[in-house]
C-alpha cells in the first residue's frame, strides 16, 4: 500500500476517527474544521470526544508527523489526492436529511480541488447525494465516491481498524479502487457497488438496528403482560444465529446521533419516491409509543394516576447519554429528556457519569 495525501473535512466522531486512523495506516492526513478553538486543541492532541483509543491514536499520528489540523479548508484540499467529507447531516424539516453543510463545503472546495483527486462522501446521506455533490463540483476531472461509515460510538477506532465490511460506491471504478487502496492494510470484505446502493446500505443498516430495538422494547411490554422474563426471552431467541443477540436489549427507547435522523430520513425519501414502507413507519412509531409508556409507568410507580402528573415528585435519572460509555447527549430518548413533559413541574436530578 502506498501512502496517500488525504484531506478530511470535519472533525466530529466520524471525521476525527477517519483522519487519525488513516494516518495510523501510514497516510498523510490533514483534517479541516471551521472551529478555530477546536483546531488549536486538536493540534495539541486534546480530544474532547469520549472515545476509547482515539486520543492516543491522534497523539501518535501527530508525533509521527502524519496528521495535522487546520481551519483553512481550501489549504487542506489543495494538494490532496483524496478528500473525505465528514460533515453533519442532521434531521431537517419534515424529517429529511439536512445537506446544507455538505453542499456548502462542496461549493467551497470546487475551484481548489487538484485535478484527478477523488471526493468521498463519508457522511450519512440520502440516495442521490453523490450525484448532487458531483453536480455542485462541476468537475469532470474529479471523481465522487460514496464510502459510508459503520462506526459504533465507544468502539469507533476498533471498528475503523477492524471493520466488518468496507462499502464503496462509485460510477468510476478507478476512483473506487483508489479509495479502496486506502484501506489495503485492513482485513475486511470489500463491497464495490454503485453510489445509490452504497448510500442506501447505510440507511438500511441503521433502520434494521432500530427495528430490532423497537422489537425488543415492544416484546418487553408483552413479557410484562404475561409475567415472562424479557432477558430470558431475548437470550433464547438471540442464540439463534439467524437472529443474533445484538440490539435485542430493551431500554427507554432508542436515540442518539444516528438512528432517529436516519430512520426519519429514509422514511422521508421513500415517501417522496412514492414507496410505502409500513415496517419502517411502525419501527419509529413503536419507539415513540414505548417512551410514552415508560413515562406513564414512572407516574404509576409514584402513585400518580389519571393525568400522570408528577408535580412535586423528585426524580433522579442515572445515565443521560443515549449509550453507556459515551458522553453523547444528542437526541437522547425523550423519556430522559422530559419525563411527563412540562406538565410535570417536577424536580429532576440527572447524573451523567461520562459527561464533564
Amino acid at each position: 500500500m502506498s501512502a496517500r495525501r488525504v484531506a478530511v473535512i470535519g472533525t466530529g466522531y466520524v471525521g476525527l476517527t477517519t483522519g487519525a486512523c488513516l494516518a495510523s495506516l501510514g497516510h498523510s492526513v490533514v483534517c479541516a474544521d471551521a472551529d478555530p478553538h477546536k483546531v488549536d486543541r486538536l493540534r495539541e492532541a486534546r480530544v474532547d470526544i469520549l472515545e476509547p483509543a482515539l486520543p492516543e491514536t491522534v497523539r501518535d499520528a501527530l508525533d509521527a508527523a502524519r496528521l495535522d489540523f487546520t481551519g483553512d479548508t481550501a489549504a487542506a484540499v489543495a494538494e490532496a489526492e483524496v478528500v473525505f467529507l465528514c460533515l453533519p447531516t442532521p434531521m431537517g424539516a419534515g424529517g429529511a436529511a439536512d445537506l446544507a453543510a455538505v453542499e456548502a463545503v462542496a461549493a467551497q472546495i470546487r475551484d481548489v480541488l487538484p485535478p484527478g483527486c477523488v471526493v468521498v462522501n463519508k457522511s450519512t446521506v440520502p440516495v442521490g447525494t453523490c450525484e448532487r455533490v458531483a453536480a455542485l463540483l462541476g468537475r469532470d476531472d474529479v471523481g465522487v465516491v460514496s464510502n459510508p461509515e459503520f462506526l459504533r460510538e465507544g468502539r469507533a477506532v476498533q471498528d475503523f481498524l477492524h471493520p466488518d465490511r468496507i462499502v464503496i460506491g462509485a460510477a468510476d471504478r478507478d476512483a473506487a479502487r483508489r479509495v479502496a487502496d486506502l484501506y489495503a492494510g485492513l482485513d475486511a470484505p470489500l463491497v464495490l457497488t454503485d453510489p445509490a446502493s452504497a448510500e442506501l446500505t447505510k440507511y438500511a443498516a441503521n433502520f434494521f438496528l432500530a427495528m430490532k430495538l423497537s422489537f425488543a422494547n415492544n416484546l418487553a411490554t408483552v413479557c410484562d403482560r404475561f409475567g415472562a422474563d424479557i432477558n430470558d426471552v431475548t437470550e433464547g431467541i438471540g442464540r439463534d444465529p439467524r437472529i443474533g443477540s445484538a440490539f435485542l436489549r430493551p431500554g427507554p427507547g432508542w436515540g442518539g446521533s444516528c438512528l432517529p435522523k436516519d430512520t426519519h430520513a429514509l422514511l422521508t425519501v421513500c415517501e417522496l419516491a412514492g414507496v410505502d414502507f409500513p415496517l419502517l413507519r411502525a419501527t419509529i412509531e413503536t419507539n415513540v409509543t414505548h417512551q410514552q409508556q415508560l413515562v406513564e409507568r414512572v407516574a404509576a410507580a409514584c402513585g400518580r394516576g389519571g393525568d400522570g402528573s408528577l408535580h412535586g415528585v423528585r426524580l433522579a435519572l442515572y445515565g443521560l447519554t443515549f449509550k453507556a460509555g459515551t458522553s453523547d447527549l444528542r437526541d437522547l430518548p425523550r423519556t430522559l429528556r422530559r419525563p411527563a413533559a412540562a406538565r410535570a413541574r417536577r424536580r429532576t436530578h440527572g447524573v451523567r457519569p461520562c459527561v464533564a
